[in-house]
């Protein structure tokens, strides 16, 4: 019974995650390499967008930042005015997971953005931008999930991320600085998706 409960609960966090083992839990190997189940294509994303840039100024912004930081929710609601840097790019993510602290680059559009948004809503510099709990996040992005058919969660936004940025030759160590990840076995699942493009383009080739 404990067993069976064990397993139970590795997938449904497994699931909750986007991930799930390739081999079976009680294999011959360790189950610690595991593919991406969960993830949009880039023309969603733009759906999305459009549809929350619609509705919603902090909506969007949320989706755009997650979408092109490859944040987690919680390092989402933690940015503050005092973390950005709009003339070097960057984004500083103090509160990231295991206490560790990371830099990473955001484009020049989106920071005027969110500047605009902390000036109208008029954000003191030491407090955080969105002031919303991660359930509410959560529930905003499967909200806009669902207007273009998709049943989504925050992590969803990161796992597209990565995936985006090795399908566009991001070398998979750049990946994870960029995600914040303390070992790259944990990144190297993006991989996949690099050979997946590949072997799209060879079935192609007309030998």
């Amino acid at each position: 019974m404990y067993i069976c409960l064990i397993v139970i609960n590795y997938r449904s966090a497994a699931k909750w995650q986007g991930l799930l083992p390739i081999r079976g839990i009680f294999g011959n190997e360790a189950c610690n390499v595991k593919h991406i189940v969960d993830y949009c294509e880039k023309e969603q994303v733009d759906q999305m967008l459009a549809y929350a840039l619609a509705c919603d100024t902090r909506d969007y912004l949320m989706l755009r930042i997650l979408w092109r930081a490859g944040l987690r929710v919680s390092e989402l609601l933690n940015i503050r005015p005092q973390d950005l840097e709009p003339h070097n790019q960057v984004l500083n993510v103090i509160r990231a997971k295991g206490g560790r602290q990371r830099r990473v680059m955001l484009d020049s559009e989106t920071l005027y953005f969110i500047s605009k948004y902390i000036f109208d809503t008029q954000t003191p510099p030491e407090k955080p931008i969105f002031g919303i709990k991660q359930r509410q996040v959560r529930n905003i992005i499967r909200k806009y999930g669902k207007m273009v058919g998709v049943d989504i969660h925050p992590h969803t936004l990161r796992h597209s991320f990565a995936i985006h940025l090795v399908r566009n030759g991001v070398d998979i160590r750049s990946v994870q600085l960029w995600l914040g990840h303390a070992n790259l076995n944990t990144t190297q699942v993006y991989l996949k998706f690099k050979d997946d493009d590949l072997r799209e383009i060879y079935n192609k080739v007309d030998f």
